[in-house]
């Protein structure tokens, strides 16, 4: 049977059409799952946070942190050794991109944020960019004064839906084991580290990772780390309009928000600990065995 040029144009334009038609309605999805990624990160601050700990220079300042006087007199030339090692480890952009995608993955199939999410999310940023910009005094005022404000159960349950405190436990973690191997490098033990086959530094790494923090006084820094984390996004909280907190809640707890918050810190701590690892093996192996 010879079909006219017009019925083969017809046909060629109907299958053109069945083909394209998925494409039509996944990139709207994928747009929504990327807008509900992208809001979840700015209104957790997941990007500032990730600059502030693994920015060139802030690893070795994190772990200069937790270094007892003794240590910290001897250890500039760990320190010094770590800060070219995380520098060249960790990658704020190819993390931070990981993350991303991880959280837009688990919230395919979500509506996007709505203009009011949006704009109490972008309040929400910048409240707590201001906060951040202001003198150690003014942020004491104005903790005092937001916190001062009677609890009510929306800005808690917001709180909860938060993975501020998860992130920063992540943080002191990544702090608290660079800290460590300075130590060890800077007391003249880094033989017993550069000495180990890679696959068993790997090993103790990971185990440490697993392990967690078990030691009673970084075990209680954690602790006080967690807790200040979630005060001082409570008082950011307790600054917003009802009508910010309500909009935000509502969009923590549709269906797709516990995933996204699941995806946010295991991916989050993938990048710290894979990261890491590269930067701490790297020091381990250039440091002088003599």
């Amino acid at each position: 049977m010879l079909f006219s040029p017009n019925r083969l144009l017809r046909l060629a334009s109907s299958r053109i059409f069945a083909l394209l038609l998925p494409l039509a309605f996944a990139v709207p999805l994928a747009s929504w799952a990327q807008g509900r990624a992208d809001a979840l990160l700015q209104f957790e601050g997941v990007q500032a946070r990730y600059q502030a700990s693994y920015e060139p220079g802030a690893v070795a300042r994190g772990a200069r942190e937790l270094l007892d006087p003794d240590d910290l007199a001897i250890a500039g030339k760990a320190l010094k050794a770590l800060d070219a090692a995380s520098g060249r480890a960790f990658n704020v952009k190819a993390s931070m991109a990981a993350i991303r995608q991880e959280v837009a993955s688990a919230g395919t199939g979500g509506a996007a944020p709505s203009p009011q999410v949006l704009a109490a999310v972008s309040r929400f940023a910048k409240l707590r960019s201001d906060y951040n910009a202001m003198s150690e005094a003014g942020k004491a005022e104005f903790f005092n004064r937001e916190r001062a404000r009677p609890a009510d159960p929306a800005r808690t349950e917001l709180l909860e839906r938060m993975s501020v405190a998860e992130v920063r436990e992540i943080d002191f973690s990544s702090q608290l084991l660079m800290s460590a191997v300075v130590k060890q490098l800077a007391r003249g033990n880094g033989g017993q580290l550069s000495g180990l086959p890679d696959s068993t530094l790997d090993m103790a790494l990971d185990t440490l990772w697993s392990r967690g923090v078990t030691s009673t006084r970084p075990r209680n820094l954690m602790i006080v780390a967690r807790e200040f984390e979630k005060q001082v996004t409570q008082a950011l909280i307790a600054a917003l309009p009802d009508a910010d907190v309500a909009a935000l809640l509502a969009w923590r707890n549709d269906p797709q928000a516990a995933a996204e918050r699941e995806a946010l810190v295991g991916t989050y701590r993938a990048e710290v600990k894979g990261s890491g690892g590269v930067a701490l093996r790297t020091l381990v192996r250039r440091w002088p065995k003599s």
